[in-house]
C-alpha cells in the first residue's frame, strides 16, 4: 500500500497484529531487507516495513534529506493510526529514526538502532562520501556495488547465499538514489543530543565485523542514554538481519517486551 507525501506515493506493507514495529532500511536498500525476520516477528507483533523516499517502490523527491525521509515516516504513522510504535533502523534507517524522535519527541516507545549511530560524520567519512558521488558520476552504479556490497559483510559470509540475496536488494536501487542518499547521509545533523534528552528506552545491535560502524563507537553511545541495551551479533558484519535473522528477531522481540511491559 502507498500513502502521498508531498505529492509523491511512499510504498509500506503490513505484517501480523499486536503492539506496532516499524522496520527502517538502509542506504541502498529496501523493505525486502528484513524479509527474513519479519515472519518470526509478526507472530507476536503488528509489523509495518517502509520503502524510505527513494529506494524501492517510493519514487525519489527532488530534494532527499534524512529529515523528509523522517517526515514521510511521520505521515504513515499518522495515517494508519499507529500508536506509539517501536521503530527499528538499519544503518540510514537509524538516522531517520534518529531524526523522528528528534522532531516528533513523544511519537515512539523505543528505538533500535540497528548498525547504527547517532554521530554525525567524521571529516574523513564525509570526504569519503563526496569521493563516492565523484566516482559515480563518472562511473556505472554496478561498479560501486561490487565494492559496497561485500564491505557490508563479515569475512566468513562472503561466499554463503546471503551474499547473494543482499545482491539481489542492493541491485534493485537506482544511481539517482545512490547519490541522494549519500548526500543526505553526508549532510545530516549529529544527534547524540537526542540519546542524551530522550527517555525512552533505545536498543543497539552491533556487528562484531562491521567495517563501518565499530563496536566501540556503538558502545560508547550506550551510556549517552537513560535506557538503553546493547547486543553484538558475533557473526555479521553491517547487515545482521541477513547474517543471523534469527538471532536478530530474538533481539528484537526481548526489547520489545521490555518497552512495552
Amino acid at each position: 500500500m502507498n500513502t502521498v507525501f508531498k505529492g509523491l506515493p511512499v510504498h509500506y506493507e503490513i505484517f501480523g497484529e499486536g503492539l506496532p514495529l516499524i522496520f527502517l532500511h538502509g542506504f541502498n536498500e529496501n523493505s525486502s531487507v528484513w524479509d527474513l525476520l519479519i515472519p518470526n516477528v509478526s507472530k507476536h507483533h503488528q509489523c509495518i516495513v517502509i520503502d524510505l523516499p527513494g529506494f524501492g517502490k517510493s519514487p525519489l523527491p527532488a530534494n532527499l534529506t534524512i529529515k523528509y525521509m523522517a517526515d514521510a515516516v511521520h505521515r504513515i504513522i499518522e495515517e494508519q493510526k499507529i500508536y506509539k510504535p517501536i521503530v527499528i533502523g538499519h544503518s540510514m534507517g537509524g538516522y531517520v529514526s534518529l531524526e523522528l524522535v528528534h522532531n516528533y519527541p513523544e511519537l515512539l516507545k523505543g528505538v533500535g538502532l540497528f548498525h547504527s549511530t547517532a554521530i554525525a560524520d567524521s571529516d574523513e567519512k564525509k570526504d569519503n562520501r563526496l569521493k563516492t558521488i565523484e566516482f559515480l558520476d563518472k562511473n556505472p552504479v554496478e561498479a560501486f556495488f561490487k565494492v559496497f556490497i561485500p564491505g557490508l559483510f563479515a569475512p566468513q559470509n562472503l561466499k554463503s547465499e546471503l551474499l547473494k540475496l543482499t545482491e539481489n536488494v542492493v541491485k534493485q536501487t537506482h544511481k539517482e538514489s545512490v547519490i541522494a542518499g549519500t548526500k543526505a547521509m553526508l549532510e545530516r545533523a549529529d544527534r547524540t543530543d537526542v540519546l542524551k534528552n530522550s527517555k525512552i528506552p533505545w536498543l543497539f545491535i552491533a556487528g562484531q565485523y562491521d567495517q563501518l560502524i565499530p563496536m566501540e563507537q556503538i558502545s560508547l553511545q550506550t551510556s549517552y542514554c537513560n535506557k538503553a541495551m546493547i547486543e553484538i551479533l558475533i557473526n555479521s558484519g553491517h547487515i545482521g538481519m541477513i547474517e543471523e535473522p534469527d538471532k536478530s528477531s530474538e533481539i528484537i522481540l526481548n526489547f520489545a517486551e521490555w518497552c512495552f511491559n
